[in-house]
């Protein structure tokens, strides 16, 4: 199966998904034969947890992070915390069939919450709560949003549903200091931050959707190697961001806005919208094809990419042109 290809794909999805779960297994197994000269007994049960994964176990994405932690404690000699950590992959439940929605001040997504704040490296410090009544209300709005896609845009509405399998609620403390739409992180595989402040329609938030999600696709596709071969250190300017961006971060903003640019030329084509709703979904489209030119001629200039970025955006690049010319396949 080609994991590379721009066209949404179902399957492929579902192929993604079980290969993050079996990375995750086979490293937890790699971890349990570093560990056991020095700790046997915590050897044993990181291959226990290991084992469950490769049996088919699905987990939800805090148990990603949670390695993440467990890694870094264990190279650090931090007994402690890689018993935690572990503990805590231990503990976590299957992951529930249904997408499920957190949200930021509920006792249940403390943990969560605490630990995305943890990992996520960034400016934001902590977040306001989202009540119960909105999220109760952001669940209507999102399910309205994937029927609008599952109209327009069939296949990539199941690409998406298969891969987004939780959303975090959430809204910055102090938006004067940082704000955002959306969010993911590599770390939380399955898991999309959204600001339900930032989510006026269903029109906007199948464009938020299509574009979350599809930097989770990327972390799906690069489990072999990365997309780019430039330093972090060398920071460019971004399609999608005000501040200077690494190279990965360009070709993220670069793919998704193409991906964007699908969706919203799906949504303006199609007859469930009004015609307010279709003329809004030609301008976002619009937007973000402009978008992705400006990402792909920041790429061209400097990007190196690995074989997989250069067959991942060279996808890209094609159904851009072909839908410049009226050609490229419904999504």
């Amino acid at each position: 199966m080609n994991l590379t290809g721009f066209q949404p794909n179902a399957a492929r999805a579902r192929v993604l998904d079980a290969r993050m779960h079996a990375e995750l297994a086979a490293s937890l197994g790699h971890l349990a034969e570093v560990t056991a000269s020095a700790d046997a007994a915590l050897a044993l049960d990181i291959e226990a947890e290991a084992s469950r994964l490769s049996a088919g176990r699905r987990v939800p994405a805090d148990v990603f992070a949670a390695y993440f932690i467990l890694t870094e404690a264990l190279i650090d000699g931090d007994e402690a915390a890689a018993r935690a950590a572990l503990g805590r992959i231990a503990a976590a439940p299957e992951r529930p069939a249904e997408r499920t929605i957190h949200r930021a001040g509920a006792p249940e997504d403390d943990g969560l919450v605490r630990t995305l704040l943890a990992r996520q490296g960034g400016p934001i410090k902590s977040f306001a709560a989202v009540t119960a009544e909105e999220a109760a209300a952001f669940d209507t709005l999102l399910k309205d949003a994937f029927a609008l896609l599952s109209a327009a845009a069939p296949v990539l509405a199941e690409e998406l549903s298969i891969l987004l399998r939780g959303v975090l609620l959430a809204r910055p403390s102090d938006p004067a200091v940082f704000n955002f739409d959306g969010a993911s992180h590599y770390q939380f595989w399955g898991l999309v931050m959204l600001n339900p402040d930032h989510m006026p329609s269903t029109l906007k938030l199948a464009e938020t959707l299509a574009h979350e999600v599809s930097h989770m696709l990327l972390f799906g596709m690069t489990v072999d190697e990365p997309l780019v071969l430039n330093p972090d250190e060398e920071l460019f300017a971004s399609p999608l961001r005000e501040d200077l961006r690494p190279m990965d971060g360009i070709f993220h903003a670069t793919y998704v806005s193409a991906r964007m640019t699908m969706a919203m030329t799906a949504l303006a084509a199609c007859d469930a919208l009004t015609e307010a709703d279709r003329d809004a979904a030609r301008r976002m489209a619009e937007t973000d094809r402009r978008n992705f030119e400006a990402g792909d001629a920041v790429i061209r200039d400097h990007g190196r990419l690995s074989a997989t970025g250069a067959e991942v955006l060279d996808a890209a690049r094609d159904w851009m042109e072909r839908a410049a010319a009226g050609t490229a396949l419904p999504a």
